[in-house]
């Protein structure tokens, strides 16, 4: 196996995953948020996982992203469950309110298919992390799917790293979910949930 397909199947369990932890504490009718939508993978996987009485809201700062995930919500009959808003997931906080969101889901980087030089900032992220924060209700989880192998990548992991590890263990816990015995650098998945 090259390390392409080696690094394709490392990000693919990652994700897998993070919608495991999803799984686990997502029930029908709960509202959730796809920070990052990119493809709409993870926008579809919420929408299926909150069922028609549920809501998604995804955010994403590219055109090209908004229109392929409301392609792919539409080709599986789920676009009335998802609100696409073209903005920085800096910004979640102006759209909803606190202690109201189920989970939230981070798949750090850049638009797979996309411009590999657009990609997501240390510094928005973190604040997309606070604001994440405040959305949760009690109970309610963070993913975030954090890659270190691309320029930038990890700047972002230690920014991220740092804050999630020093929230108050009193409200949150927090995994950190690696690969050890990899000579690159594997993706990372972090989850916090708030309690």
């Amino acid at each position: 196996m090259n390390d392409r397909a080696a690094g394709y199947l490392l990000t693919r369990r990652i994700v897998s995953w993070a919608k495991w932890f999803i799984e686990q504490e997502v029930s029908f009718g709960d509202i959730c948020v796809d920070a990052t939508i990119g493809n709409g993978n993870d926008t579809l996987f919420l929408a299926e996982c909150v069922g028609k009485h549920g809501r998604v809201y995804g955010f994403d700062i590219q055109s090209t992203a908004i229109e392929n995930t409301k392609q792919k919500l539409a080709a599986a009959g789920l676009s009335e469950r998802a609100a696409l808003i073209q903005n920085s997931h800096a910004y979640m906080g102006n759209y909803l309110e606190p202690n109201t969101i189920k989970a939230v889901m981070f798949n750090l980087g850049y638009l797979p298919g996309g411009d590999t030089n657009l990609i997501t900032e240390p510094e928005s992220t973190v604040q997309a992390l606070e604001a994440a924060l405040h959305l949760l209700q009690r109970g309610g989880i963070i993913t975030v799917a954090s890659y270190r192998g691309h320029p930038g990548g990890i700047e972002e992991y230690t920014n991220v790293n740092e804050f999630l590890t020093n929230l108050n263990p009193g409200r949150f816990k927090v995994l950190r979910l690696e690969t050890i015995n990899h000579e690159h650098l594997p993706p990372v998945l972090f989850v916090a949930q708030k309690y």
